[in-house]
């Protein structure tokens, strides 16, 4: 890592991206599994209510770098505009067809500036790539704020009566940057671009974003910005 920063579970995270990667290696060596929603993205209805980390920046150029490298390879997949890059912090109401932003939603934007008053702005280092059966995701390793702010936020909650649906309890800081639609063209390229040794630089995180979204983040509602 380039910067000085003490990560969070640093050891852990380095296992979960790369148990990802093995995981799926076998299947994207079969070309993927594909998302079906992409090639008719018509038919997905899904929107969620998300705490997110909007990424900036120079990480945002060179990602961007790396992904018209991986577009020559692959270019049949669906590559994130660099104004959709973003890491969950927590999913609050999951990705589900037809929802609408609830009516208590003053009520969260709250809770959540109220649980982040005393937490100052951290940083992520980003560096490496994994990949699931169909996604592409630049890895991320975190200061302790970004812990801090979840537990808080999941305890607050639960104290607000404020429903939390998390499909799995957040431990990674992750910008899914790519989806596979189909099978891959070329698996064994893929893979290589994949385990490429890369150091995507570090940002500063100084505000979160409360969003309306569909699965990709391709189609948003901004409801809040809130500061650290």
């Amino acid at each position: 890592m380039n910067h000085t920063t003490k990560h969070y579970n640093e050891p852990l995270l380095k296992e979960h991206y790369a148990h990802i990667l093995e995981q799926n290696k076998e299947v994207l060596l079969q070309g993927g599994s594909g998302d079906a929603y992409l090639t008719a993205p018509q038919t997905d209805t899904r929107m969620a209510v998300a705490l997110l980390i909007r990424v900036k920046g120079t990480v945002t150029e060179n990602i961007t770098a790396y992904l018209q490298t991986l577009q020559k390879a692959e270019p049949a997949l669906y590559y994130y505009p660099p104004q959709d890059f973003h890491i969950t912090v927590l999913d609050i109401l999951r990705g589900k067809p037809h929802r609408t932003i609830p009516q208590n939603i003053a009520d969260y934007i709250t809770c959540i500036a109220q649980c982040v008053e005393t937490i100052k702005p951290f940083h992520i280092d980003f560096q490496g790539v994994t990949a699931s059966d169909n996604a592409v995701l630049v890895c991320g390793y975190y200061e302790y704020g970004l812990e801090q702010i979840r537990q808080t936020l999941r305890t607050a909650f639960a104290q607000n009566n404020l429903l939390i649906e998390e499909r799995y309890q957040t431990t990674s800081s992750h910008i899914t940057v790519a989806r596979i639609p189909k099978k891959l063209n070329n698996p064994a390229s893929f893979l290589e671009q994949i385990q490429k040794e890369l150091f995507f630089g570090t940002m500063k995180v100084d505000a979160l974003e409360l969003t309306f979204h569909n699965w990709y983040d391709s189609q948003k509602i901004k409801l809040a910005d809130i500061p650290l």
